[in-house]
C-alpha cells in the first residue's frame, strides 16, 4: 500500500509540470605536465545541444557543455589542437571531429561512453572509441540528502499533495547525487578514450598525411 500510495504521489508532478531540468556541471581533468609528445592533429568536439540522460521518474539532464568540454581536456592531452564545435559545420578545419555518446542513466551501476572520430569532410567514420566505468557512489556528495528526502517523502504520505511542491526539491537531489558520482566516472572514461584514440593507428595514420 505505502509503495502505490508513494508511486501515486510521484506521478502527481508529473501529470502538472513533468519533470526538472538540469546540467551536467563541468569537470576538472587533470592536465598533462608540459613536455609530453601529442598528436600533431586537430580534434573538434561536437557538443550536441540534444544530448540528454533521463531519470524515468524525475530529472533530465542536459550533457552537453559540459561532457564536450570535459572530452575536449582529456583529449587536448594527447592531441596539439583541440576544440568544442557547437555544430558540425565549424568543424570544417579539423583533422578529426569526435562525436560523443553516452549510455549514462540514472540508476544504471555500470556506464559507458563512446567516441566516434569522423571525417569532417566525408563523414566517414575513422576510429571508435569507448570506455565503461561506474558511478562512484563514495564520491563526496553521492550520498547527501537522503535523510532529509526520505523526511520529505514520508511527509507526503501522510499528505500527499505536497508531493506537487516537494517532487522538485527530491528530483534536484537526485540530480545532485548522480552528477557526484557520475563525475569521477566521466572523467576517468573520457581520459582512457583520449589514450585509446591517440594510440588508433587510422587516428595516428592521418597525422603523417
Amino acid at each position: 500500500m505505502v509503495t502505490r500510495r508513494l508511486a501515486i504521489a510521484i506521478l502527481i508532478p508529473l501529470l502538472f509540470g513533468g519533470c526538472v531540468h538540469t546540467e551536467l556541471p563541468a569537470q576538472m581533468v587533470t592536465q598533462t605536465p608540459l613536455g609530453s609528445a601529442k598528436v600533431p592533429l586537430k580534434v573538434a568536439v561536437f557538443a550536441d545541444p540534444a544530448l540528454t540522460i533521463h531519470e524515468p521518474l524525475g530529472f533530465y539532464e542536459k550533457m552537453n557543455p559540459a561532457l564536450a568540454n570535459t572530452i575536449r581536456d582529456a583529449l587536448a592531452a594527447d592531441f596539439e589542437t583541440v576544440e568544442v564545435v557547437n555544430n558540425r559545420p565549424s568543424a570544417a578545419d579539423a583533422n578529426l571531429l569526435a562525436i560523443p555518446s553516452t549510455d549514462g542513466i540514472f540508476g544504471k551501476e555500470t556506464l559507458s561512453l563512446t567516441v566516434t572520430f569522423v571525417d569532417p569532410q566525408s563523414g566517414k567514420s575513422i576510429a571508435v572509441a569507448s570506455s565503461t566505468d561506474h558511478l562512484d557512489e563514495d564520491a563526496a556528495g553521492a550520498n547527501d540528502h537522503k535523510g532529509a528526502d526520505a523526511a520529505i517523502i514520508g511527509s507526503t504520505l501522510v499528505f500527499p499533495p505536497a508531493i506537487i511542491l516537494s517532487a522538485p526539491i527530491l528530483q534536484h537531489h537526485d540530480a545532485d547525487r548522480f552528477n557526484a558520482a557520475f563525475g569521477p566516472a566521466l572523467i576517468a572514461m573520457a581520459t582512457d578514450i583520449a589514450a585509446r584514440a591517440s594510440k588508433d593507428p587510422a587516428i595516428r595514420s592521418l597525422s603523417v598525411h
